[in-house]
């Protein structure tokens, strides 16, 4: 075990950060939160960074002075742990951490993937309540990670922040920095008035097409980013969702997610969908129940002001994906899946950056995403639609008296004002790189 551990902990003897992509929005919140007591928990899909965010954060604490024996950190799911992991391996790696560096003081352990620990929660309550200069931070590949006895034994004693993949404003800061730079500094004007568009314009088809896993962003090889991407799906239905919810029927979970995957954007009709991958209705819906606690995807509902409507379970459901990468994976481009492609990075967007819970709306004419306060945002990609969007917002604005909307297209920079209401048509890359409030204040 003392081999392990210091495998894991380099920092103990070379005293040199971690060499990773710098992910500062989340550093920013998690150092925020490191010198409270509560358990912090980062959760989110398999391969969306966790690990690495793990470690820039000890990047962090040792730039505090933060002694570097007094941070452990481990990944709970290596092999060498051996199969029958349990609360007891948890007990062997403290006890053993604590004999090798006798912390002082304020010490922290990071625990990567906890759910592989069976019972994890009864461990975690015990060491909280018994040492009070302990600060855990964990991490878990699901939504679901505390379970119904765990939010009852650590009820007011943990703090959940979700991890995704990539942002594109990410994505450029790690290839084009300066770039980023520029962004923060100008404002939506002169940057729509300079040929920044020009440089971006690449970098925004390639998020499109291979989305924002660190892993792929990282490569410039395509084709070996395919193979990695259809391995991410093929680890996560077997591994967070077939083995941790004794799934027999492998094939129908395959063939339901595939089709999620590929219909991403769009309505979503069980029925329908159980007699062409061979399931039936009441399975399906535990299906998409666990995808979206693995967050491979999302759904919106139709929006209301009355949230008795909001939970109607009438009204058909859209579907979103958390990456493009996956579409990718299971889809050969063509130029006819490009609105799908941008409609699913504003959904990502709008839910991963903005933090919204995004509705849709459908009565005569049809808005994209709505809100929960009701500001309606439309996508167009065909000036020869632009009008038709155009119309659909004012029609949900004058109906709930809304005064603002957002049109996102390709590249177009406009206000439309009528009746005292406002539509600010902005393009996709500003709308991926300026801050929220910046937007909203155009």
């Amino acid at each position: 075990m003392e081999t392990l551990l210091e495998q894991y902990n380099p920092h103990w003897k070379e005293k040199k950060p971690f060499d990773l992509i710098q992910r500062d929005s989340y550093c920013r919140k998690i150092m925020e939160l490191v010198d409270r007591k509560e358990i912090l928990v980062l959760q989110g899909i398999r391969r969306s960074g966790k690990s690495s965010l793990l470690k820039l954060v000890i990047n962090e604490l040792m730039k505090k002075r933060v002694k570097a024996q007094n941070i452990l950190f481990m990944n709970l799911e290596d092999y060498r742990f051996g199969g029958e992991k349990s609360v007891d391996t948890l007990d062997e790696i403290f006890s053993t951490y604590l004999s090798m560096n006798s912390p002082k003081g304020r010490f922290y352990i990071l625990l990567d993937e906890i759910q592989e620990i069976p019972d994890f929660e009864k461990w975690l309550r015990t060491y909280y309540e018994q040492n009070e200069q302990v600060k855990f931070i964990i991490t878990g590949s699901s939504s679901s990670l505390f379970s119904k006895e765990l939010a009852t034994l650590l009820t007011g004693r943990q703090i959940s922040l979700e991890i995704f993949p990539f942002s594109f404003s990410e994505c450029l800061e790690f290839k084009e920095k300066n770039i980023m730079k520029d962004i923060r500094k100008k404002p939506i004007d002169l940057l729509y008035l300079s040929p920044l568009f020009k440089k971006i314009e690449p970098l925004l088809q390639r998020f499109l097409d291979e989305g924002g896993f660190p892993e792929m962003v990282k490569q410039e090889k395509p084709e070996s980013n395919i193979l990695a991407l259809q391995q991410y799906i093929s680890d996560i239905l077997l591994r967070d969702i077939a083995q941790r919810y004794n799934i027999r029927k492998i094939e129908v979970l395959q063939k339901f997610t595939l089709y999620l995957i590929y219909n991403m954007g769009g309505f979503i009709n069980m029925s329908r969908i159980a007699q062409l991958v061979g399931s039936n209705r009441t399975t399906l819906l535990e299906l998409l129940a666990y995808l979206k606690e693995v967050y491979m995807v999302f759904t919106t509902s139709s929006f209301s002001f009355s949230v008795n409507e909001q939970m109607s379970t009438t009204k058909p459901k859209k579907i979103y994906c958390i990456d493009n990468g996956f579409f990718a994976a299971i889809k050969t481009d063509s130029l006819k899946d490009f609105s799908k492609k941008v409609k699913n990075v504003v959904f990502q967007h709008l839910r991963f950056q903005w933090g919204e819970t995004l509705f849709y709306w459908r009565d005569k004419v049809e808005v994209d995403f709505v809100t929960k306060d009701g500001f309606p945002i439309n996508v167009s990609l065909s000036n020869g639609d632009i009008d038709m969007e155009i119309h659909k917002l004012f029609h949900f604005m004058n109906q709930f008296n809304i005064p603002q909307g957002l049109l996102i297209n390709w590249d177009r920079l406009q206000i439309i004002e009528e009746n005292e209401r406002k539509i600010v048509m902005m393009p996709l890359w500003l709308f991926l790189t300026k801050k929220r409030q910046e937007i909203l204040d155009y």
